[in-house]
């Protein structure tokens, strides 16, 4: 089933074209995991029409690479290449080099979202467009995420009422709705993206309705990226933003398990078995076993997605499953692939920073609200496995590299020769 999916994801590229390819992607990857849960054969979660899809994002993107010499990878090859060739040497020394070099795919795939854009990118026209489709494609999953609600069905094992839409996780869904709740802000801030009056005020009406699914998946981590993004568009675009930090008391008054989710990290601090901590009480003490080896190989790790391998053996708990994830991207790299990978890591997002910073300082100042996003990614991979967080993570990515894009354009028409008059 992989290779038959695949082969036609590939062929409707070829005769739809990439463009076409890419926008299809965007508008419709956020609502079809239900149905690509159901083509994993025998059980095996690599094996599905999702991963498919994966495949035929690289072909496309390799396939970009080489019809179109014009555009340069530069840009693409400086932020992500580092990464790439620590975790690919470092799957080489893995337990589980299958497993790695699968991890090793996954990245490569955030890279060729952050690549295609810079091939369909070329101007804000194009960018405003990008966006208005990311937001576009969250209204089935909005409207699932409703169904969910009206049924019942948001029921999340012992956590009560989580929703959690057409995501595997609740946490992977709040991470969607904060990247779409930027979206829109960044698009309200961009007076230079021309929004029609109507538009505008739709995308206004729909900040609330992804604040309220936000606060009912229960993601303490995605609330603080979500905080902090009303804040930068509340003080930099338009101080009205901040009226919905007044609705938060209510928020807690009306549905008191809110206020229960914040005050679950004040209770259950102790060691003397796993029910009785509270999950991040849990991840502190998961993430002190995991340093205690980590120095023991201090420069280049335990080898790609070896966390899962060893964690029985460093936690101090007996674990119900015998492996079990990081829940933090830091450690994760700190621990598999040594400070060589936590510093290419870095780099990514260093260098993001710094492109974004230059975008800002020529003039884009809805750029600002990209760098509040970042920054609520990386707050949220101190605390969960963001790395797998597939969906989002795409659609995050590709708004980035659209916007390195805008740069590059910005710095070609500076450079342009002006032709001096006859």
């Amino acid at each position: 089933m992989l290779i038959a999916a695949s082969a036609l994801l590939i062929l409707f590229a070829w005769f739809a074209g990439p463009r076409r390819f890419v926008e299809v992607i965007l508008l419709t990857r956020s609502a079809l995991d239900p149905v690509f849960t159901l083509t994993k054969a025998g059980g095996l979660e690599d094996m599905g029409v999702g991963a498919s899809v994966n495949l035929a994002v690289l072909v496309v993107a390799a396939a970009c690479v080489v019809t179109r010499p014009r555009v340069s990878t530069a840009p693409t090859a400086a932020l992500w290449l580092p990464l790439l060739l620590v975790c690919l040497v470092s799957s080489r020394f893995a337990p589980d080099p299958g497993t790695a070099i699968r991890l090793v795919m996954l990245l490569a795939t955030h890279a060729a979202f952050c690549l295609l854009a810079f091939y369909f990118v070329r101007d804000l026209a194009d960018l405003r467009r990008f966006l208005l489709l990311i937001v576009a494609g969250s209204i089935v999953p909005t409207l699932y995420a409703g169904l969910q609600l009206a049924m019942g069905w948001a029921e999340f094992g012992d956590d009560g009422i989580r929703v959690y839409s057409s995501f595997p996780h609740p946490n992977i869904y709040a991470f969607y709705l904060m990247t779409v709740l930027a979206v829109v802000l960044t698009l309200l801030a961009g007076k230079s993206f021309a929004l029609t009056p109507w538009l505008r005020r739709a995308l206004v009406l729909y900040v609330p309705v992804l604040l309220g699914l936000l606060l009912l998946t229960k993601t303490r981590s995605a609330w603080a990226g979500a905080g902090l993004i009303l804040v930068t568009h509340g003080l930099l675009f338009d101080r009205r933003t901040l009226l919905y930090f007044l609705g938060l008391p209510a928020a807690l008054l009306a549905v008191p398990e809110f206020a229960e989710r914040l005050a679950d990290l004040q209770q259950g601090n102790t060691m003397d078995a796993y029910e009785k901590l509270n999950s991040y009480a849990f991840r502190l003490l998961l993430w002190q076993g995991a340093m205690t080896w980590f120095w023991e190989r201090p420069l280049f790790g335990w080898g790609l997605s070896s966390f899962g391998h060893y964690v029985a053996q460093f936690m101090p708990l007996r674990l119900e499953n015998d492996t079990i994830d990081s829940h933090s991207v830091y450690v994760q790299f700190l621990f598999e692939t040594g400070v060589i990978g936590f510093l290419a890591y870095l780099w990514l997002y260093a260098r993001l920073f710094a492109l974004i910073g230059q975008l800002i300082l020529r003039g884009e100042r809805w750029a600002w609200m990209l760098l509040a996003m970042t920054a609520g990614y990386l707050s949220m991979a101190y605390s969960d496995n963001m790395l797998y967080y597939l969906i989002p993570t795409w659609y995050m990515w590709f708004v980035l590299g659209g916007a390195c894009a805008v740069l590059g354009q910005r710095r070609a028409v500076r450079r342009r020769p002006v032709a001096l008059p006859a």
